[in-house]
């Protein structure tokens, strides 16, 4: 009998961890983002090169804009770069990096390796990509 009360005790624990884990995650709402770019061909191991060695200042700051699980892949002469943005204000998040100083800085070096695609609009640096699919 005793052994069936811990069972019992120990299935509701679990079950209320798994319901309160649930709960966090619904609250937390994830929204992705997909951009495309050129990279100069001169430039594509100079590029490559920087994003083997970002600057920890740098890292800090997409995490600080409630950006998370980013990547920049390469095919083609393309750049495309992937994030989920967590934040509330996609926007505000955005000003704040770009006022950044570190990351101005390190514009500076990233952005002559690239340009912007032909079907970019105009004043658009990375353009956006619509996404067609998504398995959770």
């Amino acid at each position: 009998m005793a052994m069936k009360i811990k069972v019992l005790i120990l299935a509701a624990v679990f079950t209320f961890a798994c319901s309160s884990q649930a709960e966090e995650n619904k609250e937390q709402q994830v929204t992705r983002y997909g951009w495309v770019i050129q990279v100069k061909a001169d430039k594509l191991e100079e590029y490559k090169q920087l994003h083997a060695n970002p600057w920890p200042e740098v890292d800090s700051m997409l995490k600080a804009c409630n950006i998370q699980n980013y990547s920049i892949f390469y095919r083609d002469g393309l750049l495309f770069s992937y994030l989920e943005y967590t934040g509330d204000n996609f926007e505000a998040d955005m000003a704040k990096m770009a006022a950044d100083s570190m990351t101005i800085a390190w514009w500076e070096l990233t952005d002559p390796c690239q340009e912007p695609v032909e079907s970019a609009k105009e004043g658009v640096w990375w353009a956006d990509m619509e996404e067609v699919y998504h398995l959770d």
